[in-house]
C-alpha cells in the first residue's frame, strides 16, 4: 500500500496498481449526501456526466469521528446504525495474488475498526469486520476473532472465492467452518457492494476490464455488473450449494445491493426446484425467505419487494452520508409510503433491531 502524487492529487497504489474503485481515496473533498439522487432515480434528462451532477464539500466531522457521528444520529432520529467500509471493498480483488498481504491489510483494518469505532460499543453503532474466504483457515481465524471481540455482523463482498487457478463457490464445504461459526454465534453475514471482479466480463464484450470502466458506457449499467449481477450469482450459489441446508441458523443481509434482483432470483429458484427438486435439500424459495434480509434502493419498488420476500425481511439501507444515498435517512420515508404503518415500523426500525440483537 503506497500513497503517491498523481497529477497534483493524492492517489493510492495497491499491489503496485492504481486504486480506482474510489475516485478520491482521501475522501476530502467528498460528495454531498443525496447529491446524486437525480442520477440514481434515472431522472438525468439532460444527459449530464455523473461528475457534473455530484456536489462536493469538505469532509465533515460526523463522517469520520465517532462522537460526532452519534450526535448526528441523535439529530436524525436514528437509534441504531450499521457502518461499513467503502475504500476497503476495492481491496480484495487487487490482492488476490498475494493472500499474505490481503489478510494483513484486512486484519489491520479490523483492528482499527474495533479500536476507533467499536464493533458494538454502546448500542448505537455496529460495525462489521471484513473477512475473505481466499484461505479457509485464515478466514476461520478472522471469524473467531470477530466473534470474540463481540461483532454482531461480519462483511463479505458478493463474489466467488476467486483464488487464481482454483476458484471456488462460497458454498463449497471447505468454507463450512466459517458459516458454522457465524451461525452458532448468531453473527450476521453482511454482503455489501464491492469490486466483485466482474469488470473482467466487459473485456469479453469488447470493453475495458477495470472496475472504473463500469461507468464508461451504458453496457455495464444494463448488465448491472456493480450490483445486481454479483449478488444474484452469490445468493444463487449459496442456496444451490446447500449452505443454508447445512447451517439452518445462518442469517444473511445484503447491503447497498438493492432488491431489483430478488423477484427474478426467486422466480429462477422456483422454476429450478420444480424441474429438479431432488437437487435441493428443501424448497429454495422458502430457504431464501427464511435466511435472507435485503436493503432496497430508493429507486426500487418497496411494495413489490415486500410482497416477494416478506415484510419482515426488508431493511432501510440509507447509505448516509454517501452522495448516492439521500440527504438524510428520514428522506427515505416517502419511498415506503405504499406500506401500512405496521409494515413501515418493521422495515424502518424493528427488522434491524431484531437482526442486530437489540
Amino acid at each position: 500500500m503506497r500513497w503517491i502524487d498523481l497529477d497534483g492529487c493524492r492517489a493510492l497504489l495497491v499491489n503496485n496498481e492504481l486504486f480506482t474503485a474510489v475516485p478520491n481515496p482521501t475522501y476530502n473533498p467528498v460528495g454531498v449526501p443525496g447529491s446524486l439522487e437525480r442520477y440514481f432515480r434515472a431522472a438525468n434528462v439532460d444527459g449530464e456526466a455523473i461528475l457534473d451532477i455530484i456536489e462536493m464539500h469538505e469532509i465533515q466531522p460526523e463522517y469520520h469521528n465517532r462522537e460526532d457521528r452519534v450526535a448526528a444520529l441523535d439529530a436524525q432520529g436514528v437509534d441504531l446504525a450499521w457502518l461499513l467500509p467503502s475504500l476497503g471493498f476495492g481491496l480484495e480483488e487487487m490482492l488476490l495474488d498475494d493472500p499474505e498481504a490481503l489478510y494483513a491489510v484486512f486484519r489491520a483494518y479490523n483492528t482499527w475498526l474495533d479500536e476507533d469505532w467499536g464493533y458494538d460499543r454502546d448500542g448505537r453503532i455496529q460495525t462489521g469486520p471484513m473477512i475473505s474466504l481466499v484461505e479457509p483457515a485464515e478466514a476461520e481465524a478472522d471469524m473467531r476473532l470477530a466473534i470474540d471481540r463481540g461483532a454482531r455482523f461480519v462483511t463479505f463482498r458478493p463474489a466467488p472465492v476467486d483464488v487464481p487457478g482454483t476458484p471456488r463457490s462460497p458454498g463449497d464445504p471447505v468454507h463450512d467452518r466459517v458459516w458454522g461459526m457465524a451461525a452458532e454465534a448468531g453473527v450476521i453475514i453482511a454482503i455489501h457492494a464491492a469490486d466483485s471482479g466482474y469488470a473482467k466480463y466487459l473485456k469479453n464484450w469488447g470493453e475495458g476490464n477495470r472496475y472504473r470502466d463500469l461507468f464508461a458506457s451504458s453496457l455495464p449499467e444494463v448488465m448491472s455488473l456493480n450490483y445486481e449481477r454479483p449478488i444474484f450469482d452469490m445468493m444463487a450459489a449459496i442456496i444451490c450449494h446447500g449452505v443454508f441446508d447445512r447451517h439452518p441458523a445462518l442469517r444473511v443481509a445484503t447491503l447497498e445491493l438493492g432488491a431489483g434482483w430478488v423477484p427474478y432470483l426467486l422466480k429462477r429458484l422456483g422454476k429450478s426446484y420444480g424441474k429438479t427438486p431432488q437437487l435441493f435439500g428443501r424448497d429454495p424459495v422458502e430457504s431464501f425467505r427464511e435466511h435472507v434480509w435485503v436493503t432496497p434502493f430508493y429507486e426500487d419498488d418497496v411494495r413489490e419487494v415486500c410482497d416477494a420476500l416478506g415484510v419482515d425481511r426488508v431493511l432501510l439501507g440509507s447509505d448516509w452520508p454517501h452522495p448516492e444515498g439521500l440527504s438524510e435517512p428520514r428522506a427515505w420515508l416517502p419511498d415506503f409510503s405504499s406500506l401500512t404503518r405496521t409494515e413501515q415500523r418493521l422495515c424502518l426500525r424493528e427488522n434491524l433491531q431484531l437482526l442486530s440483537g437489540r
